[in-house]
């Protein structure tokens, strides 16, 4: 999960930085903030970035990248599946922030 986030920041910085934060919130929860000074995701965009096949429209020239869409949409159903969450803000050209928190212990249902 943190390699797809971390890969993305990577690729979508082509100069900046790129920063990780891993820190326990409480006893029974732990998160990893992976933010960027990258190129951003627009409002319209970040709405829809954690869904299957989406990518965002990238009007930056500079930074073509492929793929499928399907990183941070397979990233946020496992974060779900071990009862966790993911945000996700953004300000185009400015760069982006993830925030995942997980679970120490996953509870039984």
């Amino acid at each position: 999960m943190i390699t797809n986030i971390v890969s993305n920041a990577i690729r979508y910085t082509e100069s900046g930085t790129i920063e990780i934060e891993c820190r326990t919130l409480d006893r029974n929860r732990w998160e990893i903030i992976v933010s960027d000074t990258g190129i951003g995701i627009s409002e319209e965009d970040l709405v829809n970035i954690l869904n299957h096949y989406y990518r965002a429209d990238s009007k930056n020239d500079s930074c073509l990248i492929d793929g499928t869409g399907l990183g941070l949409a397979i990233v946020s159903q496992t974060i779900q599946l071990i009862q966790g969450e993911i945000k996700a803000e953004s300000v185009l050209g400015s760069g982006s922030k993830f925030t995942v928190i997980v679970p120490f212990k996953v509870q039984d249902n």
